[in-house]
């Protein structure tokens, strides 16, 4: 029920849009019932979201070693020696990932209804979008590799149709392809993985593919196997949650409404590559060297989104390549073995992300579609409601002390520390990512809210959104602001929930991997991590807001000038870092565009040319010596006589020929 609840809104709300087309049709006034449509749509949610918390109060009434709710299996697939069996699981790991997507995902629903208000296509909005909360939860509730794939797909095609939903604009079309285009080419790695898992344990099932891990590593026959499978399941991950070399589509996902990029970058889609890992953690602890590829992949990642977030002048650009940073941090977790300490940030960052998103979205509703932060400033007097929510998920996606940012990204750079080894550079990379996280946050804020109005005053005229849209906000700072006591450090000596909640999912790997006791540090050296931490967080905190940004309290306006003077003075570097390294017009120029090339030359030189030159050219000789024939039989007795006289004389030539021989 808990995934059905949103298809069924996901069809109630298609049906209001085609019963407003049809209304209009008849009264170009008419609105129609499309306005229930969100009504529906967060019913559903909220539906969803109760069974959920239900199941989670189940699973908290049984040993922690039996915590699983299942659904009766449906037999899908029987094919020789392999069949396929899908059902709907709830277990420590999936329940955490229900309670993200179903909770935040109503925030997001709330939020819509006062976003999209007027939009002409809103009942196929909220259609769309319990849709895609439809997919993400078939992608984590399925217990079978192939029911995961299916929702995986699901979210695919949901975020182009999103992405793309103001199609009529143009470049959401182009962005929506994009996102659409680069997934299926990690869809591809994730399709060849699951061959090679079917043929090394004869079965899709996730739970059996995680138990049989153990038993190729005892007969050593299949590590090669075991390890190609997991670079390739890893490459499908790099395509839905925006690793190097897959992550240009994200950005561009801004192109949609603001609540969509509230979904797809914080509650749902980019964080499947990441639950996909931990899920079949055996797996990828059977490859330690995978475990090391991911981290360096993931260390890139974080370091070219961050510094290309610091050239943005699109606020929701910044978010954007925030989002691929933050990704990376997850990543950084998983190449460690900290398995839960990646879905503590996946968690947090869902809380402060979808509340930046949307506090976004807040300042565009109420600057009217201005994103340009440039053309902004002055605006915490102008909107008091999402000035303090915005600055909440600022503390903690920059990492202020002791919030759920901070907690979560800390835990990840400690488990890298303790690795040692080749992991000490993966730690110093990630300590320099957070430093510039903390730098462009509050560039951000000072940009937007500080300083001096840089806006027109005549034409724009700045408002706080309504009620609708900042009851969320309000709701999502609590959790980003509260959300690091599921994770507290263990040098304050206090359970770490999340950990013990999901040992029985991550014991597998870790027993694989270290044996059963993963690495801890010595509280001298926790406590001096956590001091550089908070010493880093204000030193590039306040470098962004009052020593590089340079907007002060009483009004400075020098943001604007600096970037345009660092632009100025290193152009070049300045450029690569908002075009994010270049990486993405070298795609173009290097793939793209030969390939559009050779598309060409296949459509026209040779198909046009070549292929429907001969075919046409057949049919143009046929079609002339058909003529030529016809003019033959002319109808004349002459003529016809004239022609029997000459076979006659070549077939007696014929004769006499034959007869000489």
């Amino acid at each position: 029920m808990i995934p059905a609840m949103p298809l069924l809104g996901s069809i109630l709300c298609g049906i209001l849009h085609f019963m407003t087309l049809k209304a209009r049709k008849a009264n170009a006034d008419a609105t129609g019932p499309g306005p229930l449509a969100s009504l529906v749509a967060n019913a559903a949610m909220a539906v969803s979201f109760g069974l959920s918390c239900l199941a989670i109060y189940q699973l908290t009434g049984m040993d922690s070693a039996a915590r699983l709710l299942e659904s009766a299996p449906w037999h899908w697939i029987e094919t020789g020696k392999m069949s396929v069996d899908v059902s709907m699981v709830v277990d420590p790991l999936s329940s955490l990932l229900l309670l993200v997507i179903t909770g935040i995902g109503l925030l997001i629903h709330i939020y819509s209804a006062g976003y999209m208000k007027g939009d002409p296509g809103f009942a196929k909005f909220f259609s769309y979008l319990n849709l895609f909360v439809a997919a993400m939860l078939m992608l984590v509730m399925s217990s079978s590799l192939l029911g995961l794939f299916i929702g995986w797909e699901g979210v695919g095609l949901c975020s182009y149709l999103l992405i793309g939903f103001w199609y009529h604009k143009g470049w959401p079309a182009e962005a929506g392809q994009k996102a659409f285009v680069v997934n299926r080419i990690g869809d591809a790695f994730f399709v060849i993985g699951s061959f090679l898992l079917i043929q090394l344990f004869g079965t899709l099932d996730l739970s059996e593919i995680g138990a049989g891990v153990a038993g190729l590593l005892e007969s050593g026959e299949h590590s090669t196997q075991l390890m190609l499978a997991a670079l390739l399941l890893f490459g499908g991950a790099c395509g839905k949650s925006a690793q190097m070399p897959l992550f240009v589509w994200l950005p561009d996902a801004m192109a949609g409404p603001t609540p969509v990029s509230a979904l797809i970058h914080a509650a749902t889609m980019v964080t499947s590559g990441v639950y996909l890992v931990v899920r079949l953690n055996p797996l990828f602890a059977a490859s330690p060297g995978v475990l090391l590829f991911i981290g360096v992949v993931a260390a890139a990642t974080a370091f070219i989104a961050g510094t290309s977030a610091m050239a943005q002048r699109d606020l929701k650009g910044v978010l954007a390549y925030s989002t691929v940073s933050q990704l990376g941090y997850m990543f950084l977790g998983l190449a460690a073995g900290a398995w839960s300490s990646a879905i503590f940030h996946l968690i947090t960052h869902a809380f402060f992300k979808a509340l930046l998103f949307l506090g976004a979205g807040s300042v565009i509703h109420g600057m009217h579609e201005e994103q340009d932060m440039h053309k902004m400033g002055g605006l915490r007097r102008h909107m008091p409601k999402t000035f303090i929510t915005f600055l909440a998920g600022a503390l903690a996606l920059s990492g202020f002390p002791l919030l759920s940012g901070f907690i979560s990204k800390d835990e990840i750079l400690a488990m890298n520390f303790a690795r040692g080894g080749l992991h000490y550079g993966l730690w110093a990379v990630g300590v320099a990512t957070a430093a510039i996280t903390a730098f462009y946050t509050w560039r951000m804020v000072a940009l937007t809210f500080f300083g001096e109005e840089r806006f027109d005053k005549d034409k724009v005229h700045p408002h706080e959104s309504p009620f609708s849209m900042t009851l969320p906000l309000f709701i999502l700072a609590g959790l980003a602001l509260a959300g690091g006591v599921l994770g507290i450090p263990p040098v304050f000596h206090a359970t770490h929930i999340l950990e013990h909640w999901l040992e029985p999912i991550t014991a597998p790997g870790n027993a694989i991997l270290f044996g059963g006791h993963p690495p801890h540090l010595s509280h001298a050296v926790e406590w001096a991590l956590l001091g550089l931490g908070t010493l880093i967080f204000f030193a590039f905190a306040h470098l962004g807001f009052r020593g590089l940004a340079r907007i002060g309290l009483a009004g400075s306006n020098q943001g604007p000038q600096f970037d345009e003077q660092q632009a100025a003075k290193r152009p070049g570097l300045y450029g690569k870092l908002q075009d994010a390294w270049s990486i993405d017009s070298t795609y173009t120029s290097w793939i793209v565009q030969p390939l559009k090339l050779f598309a060409f030359v296949i459509a026209v030189v040779v198909d046009q040319f070549a292929v429907d030159g001969i075919v046409n050219g057949a049919a143009k000789v046929a079609r002339q010596s058909a003529e030529r024939l016809r003019k033959l039989s002319d109808g004349g007795v002459a003529s016809y006589g004239l022609w029997m006289g000459a076979g006659a004389i070549l077939l007696a030539a014929l004769w006499m020929a034959g007869g000489a021989n």
